[in-house]
């Protein structure tokens, strides 16, 4: 009897923690339900993904099983802007902005587009042009499949799942097996402690053989800061003589605020327009536009963009050409859809975000679709030591 009286307590307080994790799994649930903006009329693979994850969460013995019961069922999705706030070491890695090798599928081939500067894999010897034949000593095609499972294996979610493969957990060094014109190697890509500088959020200088050339690098991390457009606008005051301005995307991956971004266009803006437009879903399409603010700088642009330029930093991209004409140099962006929503979960409080309205450029072709003016081959990159696609954006600013 001592013993069933000291096991009680310990049984309820589980029933009632499987009970808050079945309420959480269920706010997530309806949430995206009601709320994710790409269904397009096919909710089935989200029913099915209820079905078989509720039951895992209601059983999860621990915060870390629940993330994972929520992470599985937001995979079902095979959308990179779908997450949560909250993650543990057998946790994806986000992609892009977590990861560092870019792939995709041609030919039947598991091919790296691009990969991410400096990062662990460009240290391991990762390359673009690489084909990759196992991941983690597991051949790339079962690798893909694991992650699908029974769902439908289109080639979007074939792309998906190939980078995600490759992304890796959280926790612990990845291995890949790429096929190159010597043979096979073998590459292990080990984690390194993350960076400690310190780098300005914005860089401004002027570049160019005559000078005459302003370069802006905007760091995805800094547009979150306050003070962040006084930085932007003594940076752009500082060039505003220079014939021409290319301004670096490349790293603005994270979220941005949207006042942030709104400033960003204001100071190319020569007058009001439309700069994107939103669709919610099941309600009517919404234009935003955009005001001037300050002096404008009307010089040419350029803006460069990769696979990690994402969300907020490819409607940057996209608005600028809209609002100033801009011309896009680099690789196809991340193509992520949708502007994103946020949920908090009423137990837990995890976050979970998803695109909850249809994103589009002021034309009105999806955000996801938008390419660049000049596109840059990094397999097969023309000249330019170190850096081609800033290479090519100086060539396209040369004096005629």
């Amino acid at each position: 009897m001592l013993a069933l009286a000291l096991g009680a307590p310990g049984a309820i307080a589980q029933s009632a923690q499987g009970r808050q994790f079945a309420q959480d799994f269920d706010a997530m649930w309806r949430a995206v339900d009601e709320g994710y903006a790409y269904f397009d009329g096919n909710r089935s693979a989200w029913r099915r993904a209820r079905e078989t994850w509720r039951p895992r969460a209601a059983r999860a013995a621990t915060r870390a099983q629940f993330v994972s019961a929520l992470e599985g069922a937001l995979a079902t999705l095979h959308d990179d802007h779908a997450s949560l706030s909250e993650s543990i070491p057998d946790s994806p890695r986000q992609v892009p902005c977590g990861t560092d090798i870019w792939a995709a599928w041609k030919d039947g081939a598991a091919v790296v587009e691009a990969v991410r500067t400096y990062s662990d894999a460009d240290v391991a010897g990762v390359h673009p042009g690489h084909s990759i034949t196992m991941i983690s000593g597991i051949g790339v095609d079962r690798a893909v499949r694991d992650l699908l499972g029974k769902s439908a294996a289109d080639t979007g979610a074939r792309d998906w799942a190939l980078r995600r493969a490759l992304a890796g957990r959280h926790a612990g060094a990845r291995r890949v097996t790429v096929a190159q014109a010597s043979g096979l190697r073998t590459l292990d890509i080990e984690p390194r402690a993350a960076s400690t500088a310190n780098a300005p959020p914005v860089i401004g200088r002027r570049i160019g053989e005559d000078r005459d050339l302003g370069y802006v690098r905007i760091r995805s991390a800094s547009l979150a800061d306050p003070g962040f457009a006084g930085q932007f606008d003594a940076a752009l005051d500082f060039l505003k003589d220079t014939r021409a301005l290319i301004l670096d995307l490349r790293e603005v991956c994270d979220p941005a605020p949207q006042d942030v971004l709104r400033a960003i266009l204001g100071r190319f803006a020569t007058a009001a327009a439309p700069w994107r437009q939103r669709e919610p879903r099941g309600a009517a399409r919404v234009v935003d536009a955009v005001a001037p603010r300050g002096t404008p700088y009307r010089a040419p642009l350029v803006v460069l963009v990769d696979r990690w330029t994402a969300g907020d930093g490819e409607a940057l991209a996209a608005g600028l050409q809209a609002v100033a004409k801009a011309r896009l140099v680099g690789t196809a962006m991340a193509g992520m859809r949708g502007e994103v929503r946020e949920a908090r979960l009423p137990h837990s409080g995890i976050v979970v975000r998803f695109p909850a309205e249809k994103s589009f450029t002021a034309d009105g072709t999806p955000r996801e679709q938008v390419r660049p003016t000049l596109v840059i081959d990094l397999a097969a990159p023309q000249g330019g030591p170190g850096d081609p696609i800033l290479y090519q954006a100086l060539k396209l600013l040369e004096r005629k």
